[in-house]
């Protein structure tokens, strides 16, 4: 038996098998219940009659019999019953355990709204599958029907209500969604009507209830379908979920309406429950991509802040490392000195005081640009005067830089209005960024009126860079890439804060920018119109400029007056690059110029070719810098030059563990962390170059004593030779004892032990050495020379005889029919090339490496060979021997000495 509003009893035969409630013919008498209910019995007559009674006081909607009254077998009727009511009880126990979960997925995880609306709309959605079809509250927990109906509405009504709110809190992005909230009043207030008022009244209000569902049903799909529209994430699973349930409310209110028999179906409900279960998937996935995502930008954030205190660290330093270090040689600077010099290095202690002060104004600016705090006192300035004060302040940055500065602005421009302290900022900002990335050319700013606006350009012929790294370079604490080993040195907030300042005075700043040809960055100004402009109030201030930035400017261009003092013939030199041109200068004054000749480059590739320009005591070189840093820097000097030969010292801001390993790993000698005590610098350079002077005097020695050490074999050899020609020669025996007189006297001469010799002298002991040897093995030996007559030329002692000695026991005399060596002295107009040719046997590439970089000290009684050789010319003239030999067709050594 159906559901029958509000009682029914079922008698049949007579006899009452069954009811809901009880019958009455008033309300005071009858008791209300919509349960279903079923009855069993056997027919014991062909005709059986069948009474149904029913009464209805309380519902105003529906009332008698609306379905049909099913017959059928007690196992049939059975399995159709827990069919149904099985799919609610189970739909209803999925709705439940759906809700539990996001209830306490909100508590636990972030508190967000739609878990807490999904979780209410399910429990509101399992009350309403229970008071459906089957009345299961009613038959299994004993509802009273008034209960019962208040409950009906009332979770209809809870999921009309949360549905829209759910919905608006997916998608915030749809402002209509906001008016969701008199609708959610709306459903609160019908709701608290439901619940003070009998079902015979609030019942009459059906058709508002009705409408309440309706805007709810059709508003959220209507919503949805915009949102999977505009492309809105994994909408569409929302939508096909809402048209489930939806589809299942239009169903309920259609049979509801119109007492249609069409059963009860699990299956909308399933679907919208499926469909709300792979937006939550999709969504889980979504946010632990998401959550990856913003892992690695969280941790290349953190690296990027790593790299940023690096960078201030470096910028910080470098300034106090100048102040100290200035402060400190005015301090020792003997009484009676030079005041000029003295005034110069105190002005250049207040210009690198101000640079840093710069610095940490970009820092505060940067703040209260954030907060919105920065304020601007605009008047007219004539752009030409505040151009030309700028340029002189980063004039200094030029020192050492094939760079020129070029102020293109034009003296009929008119006035700009601005802020003039922020214009000189942002003109400061721009040229120090473009001086700094520009290695040779140009930098030059030009600007020209348009309309209302004046346009400037600051353009320059640097190292530029790709789009991405142009747009990105806006943004605070950004800079084009960086290697590991170099540094683009800077904050990374002068564009940024430019930028805004540009956009605070009304104008645009925009970057374009190509590779290796350059950048220009363009920006405009408000034009001050018909303002008159003082032009001594500009004048005062240009002076100003220039005044407080003079010395910076003269940086580049002035003398050292310390290099003006008497300085020693025996000077160590020193080689120092750093990319900062005021580095270089507080170097200058720390170290003495009287004891050291140094000479400065701003670039590495510069250094490494400066290094062949003769010979040198010390590197010094600042592991930041930009194209090649320090570490790339030791690194390629290593593979020429032995630590001892050249020392190198590594100067900069970095003082981590790993960095100091790095620099001795690549090679460095000694590494100081700035900002450096200057009695500290003086000593660790004195050491490092008397390292390298006492190597080199150890090189000399080393080839004096090896080629006094005559062999014992070429000695015997020798003197039986001469005991040979006494009965059959006696006019060769007189010679050969001349020429090995001659050879002896050479080989035992003091001057080996000088740095350089004449030529001549070096000749004449080959000569001596060949007539010898051409004794001993007659014809097996020929000698070839090809010299250059009457030229004057020094040459280091010992550094032609060896490679003759090398040719003949290494080479010729290696083949049993001996061969041809060839002297040839060439004269190259700026040096002198010598070089020993034999057609002997050769050498293999390995073994010519190791004989030219072996490490290990030469045995006794070995000769002089070629790696004490290779070593002295690199020490002396930067470059050593080179060597081209093939196995079985001979060997050229040869190396060029400069005139």
């Amino acid at each position: 038996m159906p559901g029958i509003s509000a009682s029914s009893a079922l008698y049949v035969n007579g006899r009452l098998l069954g009811s809901a409630g009880r019958t009455a013919d008033s309300a005071s008498s009858y008791t209300p219940s919509a349960a279903p209910y079923s009855v069993t019995f056997a027919a014991d007559r062909d005709v059986l009659d069948i009474v149904l009674q029913v009464a209805n006081f309380d519902d105003r909607v529906r009332g008698g019999l609306t379905e049909p009254v099913k017959f059928g077998t007690t196992k049939a009727m059975n399995r159709a019953y827990w069919f149904s009511a099985g799919s609610q009880a189970a739909l209803s126990l999925l709705m439940v355990m759906h809700a539990l979960y996001a209830f306490v997925l909100y508590f636990i995880g972030a508190r967000q709204k739609p878990l807490l609306f999904f979780s209410l709309m399910g429990i509101c959605g399992a009350v309403a599958v229970l008071c459906d079809v089957d009345y299961i509250l009613s038959a299994w927990f004993g509802v009273s029907y008034e209960a019962l109906y208040k409950v009906s509405y009332l979770s209809y009504l809870g999921v009309a209500a949360l549905l829209l709110h759910y919905v608006r809190s997916l998608l915030p992005e749809l402002p209509i969604l906001r008016h969701s909230r008199w609708h959610f009043a709306a459903c609160g207030l019908f709701g608290l009507f439901v619940l003070a008022l009998p079902p015979k009244l609030f019942s009459l209000a059906d058709g508002l209830h009705t409408a309440l569902l309706l805007v709810s049903y059709v508003a959220a799909p209507i919503f949805l379908y915009r949102a999977v529209r505009r492309g809105a994430p994994d909408a569409i699973y929302l939508l096909l979920g809402v048209m489930a349930i939806v589809s299942n409310m239009f169903w309920g209110l259609f049979n509801y309406t119109f007492s249609l028999d069409i059963g009860y179906y699990p299956f909308d409900m399933l679907a919208f429950f499926i469909a709300f279960a792979l937006y939550w998937f999709k969504r889980y996935i979504r946010n632990a991509a998401e959550t990856v995502r913003l892992a690695e930008r969280l941790q290349a954030a953190d690296k990027h802040k790593d790299e940023f205190l690096v960078h201030t660290s470096h910028e910080l330093r470098n300034p106090l490392h100048g102040i100290l270090n200035m402060a400190q040689a005015v301090l020792d600077s003997p009484e009676g000195s030079d005041k000029e010099a003295n005034r110069e290095r105190l002005a250049l202690l207040i210009s690198v005081g101000k640079r840093m002060s710069f610095l940490l104004n970009d820092l505060i600016d940067l703040n209260r640009l954030r907060e919105n705090r920065l304020r601007l006192n605009p008047r007219p300035l004539r752009l030409q005067t505040e151009v030309a004060g700028v340029l002189d302040m980063v004039r200094f940055m030029t020192d050492g830089k094939p760079i020129r500065l070029e102020n293109r602005v034009p003296d009929s421009l008119p006035a700009v209005l601005a802020d003039e302290n922020r214009l000189v900022q942002i003109l400061f900002n721009l040229l120090h960024n473009a001086v700094k990335f520009t290695n040779e050319g140009q930098v030059s700013i030009e600007a020209e009126a348009e309309g209302d606006k004046v346009v400037v350009r600051v353009v320059d012929t640097g190292i530029g860079m790709d789009e991405k790294t142009a747009s990105r370079i806006m943004q605070p604490y950004e800079q084009g890439e960086i290697q590991a080993e170099t540094n683009a040195a800077g904050f990374g907030l002068g564009l940024a804060i430019s930028k805004r300042l540009v956009e605070l005075h009304g104008g645009q700043l925009t970057v374009s920018s190509t590779p290796n040809v350059g950048s220009v960055i363009r920006f405009t100004l408000p034009a001050a119109g018909a303002a008159v402009v003082d032009p001594a109030t500009n004048e005062v201030t240009a002076t100003r400029l220039v005044e407080e930035d003079e010395v910076l400017a003269s940086a580049g261009t002035a003398s050292d007056p310390l290099s003006k003092a008497p300085a020693r013939e025996d000077r160590a030199r020193i080689l120092t690059i750093d990319d900062d041109p005021v580095n270089l200068r507080i170097l200058k004054h720390v170290l003495s110029s009287d004891l050291y000749e140094i000479t400065t480059t701003t670039s590495g590739l510069e250094a490494l070719s400066l290094l062949n320009s003769g010979s040198w005591d010390l590197l010094v070189a600042d592991v930041m810098m930009p194209d090649m840093s320090g570490y790339e820097v030791a690194r390629t000097v290593r593979t020429i030059f032995s630590p001892s030969e050249l020392p190198i010292l590594l100067l900069t801001a970095r003082h981590r563990a790993e960095d100091i390993e790095s620099g001795f790993k690549a090679g460095a000698n000694d590494y100081i962390v700035k900002p450096v005590n200057a009695q500290e610098l003086r000593m660790r350079v004195k050491a490092l170059t008397d390292v390298a002077r006492a190597a080199r005097e150890q090189k000399r020695l080393e080839a004096a004593w090896l080629q006094a050490q005559i062999e014992p074999h070429f000695l015997f050899n020798t003197l039986s030779s001469i005991a040979a020609l006494v009965d059959v020669d006696a006019t060769r025996m007189r010679d050969l004892l001349i020429a090995f007189g001659d050879y002896l006297r050479a080989s035992f001469d003091s001057a080996n032990s000088d740095q350089l010799v004449p030529l001549r002298k070096e000749l004449d002991l080959v000569r001596a050495f060949l007539y010898i040897e051409k004794e001993r093995f007659g014809d097996r030996i020929q000698v070839v020379w090809e010299v250059v007559e009457h030229l004057e030329l020094q040459v280091p002692p010992l550094s032609v005889q060896p490679l003759v000695e090398n040719a003949l026991r290494h080479g010729i005399l290696k083949r049993s029919k001996g061969g041809t060596v060839r002297i040839r002295i060439q004269d190259l107009g700026d040096g002198v090339k010598i070089s020993i040719e034999d057609n002997g046997v050769g050498f293999e590439p390995d073994m010519l490496s190791q004989t030219l970089h072996r490490a290990e000290p030469v045995a006794r009684h070995s000769g002089i060979g070629l790696t004490n050789t290779d070593r002295r010319l690199k020490q002396i003239y930067g470059k050593g021997l080179l060597v081209r030999s093939h196995p079985g067709e001979g060997t050229i050594i040869s190396f060029v000495v400069p005139k």
